[in-house]
Formats: C-alpha cells, structure tokens, sequence
C-alpha cells in the first residue's frame, strides 16, 4: 500500500481538478483539496484497501465537498480567465471562438442538476470508470449510466439551445 505522502503526490492534482471542475474558483478548490488530505491523514489508518486508493480519495473528496455546500448557498463563477486564455500561437479569431465555446460549455454543465453535473464530471474530465463512480456517489452501476446518459443528452440539448441563441 501506498504511503500517505506518495497518495498526496500522486492524487493531489486530481482531486484539485475535480474540484475545480465542481466550483470553477481556483481558491475554494484548493481549499476543498487541502481538506480532503486532513480528513485522509485522518482516517488512513481505517483504509482497508477494500476499493481502489482513487475510488476511496474521490469518496473522501465528495464528502468535503458534500459539507462544505451544506454549509454555503453559493453559485458557481466562470472559470478565472487564465483558464481561458488559448495557445499564443492560434489566431486571435481563433481564440475567441474557443473561448465563446469554452465560456458556453461551461455555463451549460454548471445548469445540469447537481448529480448530473457531478457524473459528468467524473466520466468525461476524471475518466473513471463507472464501477468507482458507483462507489464514490453510493449508487449502483446501472445508476450511474443511467444518470451519466440522461446528464449527457440534458447536455446536448441545452448547448444546441444556447448555441443558437447566441
């Protein structure tokens, strides 16, 4: 098994990502991040090594984030324009459009329903696979494609709306 500090190394950039992708505010994720590690230094002991290290960590991370909201009433900003900003070498139309489609993706997922946006998340930016999906939402498999398809074409027909309305 792995050692608490190879799991910091290995996993710590994820988990801020996947953060991230839930908040859009690099701060509040970093935050998320440093709270999860507390709550794994805490509890490494009780890990049993019956799930993946990533299934477990993403598990621990979903519960930060899941008190954490409890605590707030919060929407979530675009992405910090850094995020934005495209190769130096692309042609300035270029840019804009991929900045207009980044800036349109990423209001359409923050519209999903909170188990939708989360599922998402996970399969399409995390690529987990849909069995540690299950363990970190505490849903079965069929759930999860369930909910992943459904998140999916929700997706698709909210973009194309906004698409051309814009």
């Amino acid at each position: 098994m792995k050692t608490i500090e190879e799991i910091y190394k290995t996993y710590e950039k994820p988990i801020f990502h996947y953060f991230y992708g839930l908040t859009g505010n690099t701060h509040l994720a970093e935050e998320l991040t440093q709270e999860t590690f507390f709550q794994v230094l805490r509890t490494f002991s009780g890990f049993r090594g019956e799930a993946q290290v990533t299934t477990w960590l993403y598990k621990v991370a979903r519960n930060v984030y899941s008190m954490w909201k409890r605590k707030q009433k919060v929407s979530f900003p675009m992405p910090e324009s850094d995020v934005l900003k495209g190769p130096a070498s692309y042609e300035p139309d270029t840019v804009l459009e991929l900045k207009e489609k980044l800036t349109l993706t990423w209001r359409v997922i923050q519209e999903l329903p909170e188990n939708y946006r989360e599922v998402f998340w996970l399969r399409e930016w995390h690529e987990l696979a849909y069995e540690q999906i299950a363990v970190i939402m505490g849903k079965n498999v069929s759930w999860v494609k369930v909910t992943l398809h459904r998140a999916r074409l929700q997706f698709r027909k909210n973009y194309a709306e906004k698409e051309g309305k814009e």
